[in-house]
């Protein structure tokens, strides 16, 4: 309670819009729909889940996965935070991730991909709770941090993916929630009742990459189980778990 208190204090004193998105949405930062009046299509973005090529596919455009963000913004394409009368029946989906690879993956992106690859000088979490977690204190570090915050101080990179899903009485807020494990076949679903283009795929990943699961011990595998428990139990990902688990005993005894 005490270190919800003072990050609380300090959002408070120094960022008073994030303070009224807290109060408003009850979350740090408020939902992003983008809205297809054409298709009659909503696409709830939920970050580090395929969301670059998901705006690229809504909006035709063939750029690469930084741009598109600001390109979405353009033409027929809205972005909002809330939606309004008619978009409300809109069909509605968005994509979850297994939140155990979804936290590495905002890991390596954020403090080496990211800001390796686009040259960036002012790093992503520089200001975010000033800088609680502005340095790469490796990731063992980085779980720590993020599992001592408040659901609702979490940023849209590593959030409870439920909450961002469901309301605050836990009513889904979209038609339907697609799994990134099952990309091909759960896009196809929406493909065929929006008339969708196929995703595109921007893909720069280090093919040499170490394994996921290789970030792990079984202590901060414990640690994200219980923070995440909503989307592990709620998405279907406890068999991601003991995999998890089983993977870093057989580590151990190796």
């Amino acid at each position: 309670m005490k270190n919800y208190i003072h990050i609380l204090k300090t959002v408070i004193g120094s960022n008073l819009h994030k303070l009224k998105t807290l109060i408003w949405y009850g979350n740090f930062q408020s939902r992003e729909y983008i809205v297809d009046r054409e298709r009659r299509l909503v696409y709830l973005v939920n970050s580090k889940v395929a969301c670059s090529s998901i705006k690229a596919c809504i909006c035709g455009s063939q750029n690469d996965d930084d741009s598109v963000h600001t390109e979405i913004g353009r033409g027929g394409w809205l972005r909002k935070d809330v939606l309004q009368g008619e978009e409300k029946s809109y069909f509605k989906f968005t994509f979850v991730r297994d939140p155990f690879s979804r936290l590495v993956s905002c890991y390596e992106s954020k403090y080496h991909h990211d800001k390796e690859f686009y040259k960036k000088k002012v790093f992503d979490f520089d200001h975010y709770l000033f800088g609680y977690i502005r340095k790469d204190q490796g990731f063992d570090t980085f779980v720590r941090k993020i599992v001592k915050l408040p659901a609702c101080l979490l940023d849209k990179h590593f959030l409870v993916q439920y909450d961002l899903t469901h309301d605050r009485q836990g009513r889904k807020l979209v038609d339907f929630i697609g799994k990134s494990e099952h990309m091909s076949e759960d896009f196809g679903k929406v493909q065929k009742k929006c008339g969708l283009p196929d995703l595109p795929h921007f893909n720069r990943t280090d093919k040499k990459k170490k394994n996921w699961m290789d970030y792990y011990t079984k202590e901060t595998a414990r640690l994200v189980y219980r923070k995440y428990q909503k989307d592990i139990k709620a998405f279907g990902y406890e068999e991601s778990y003991r995999k998890l688990m089983a993977y870093l005993d057989g580590r151990e005894q190796a």
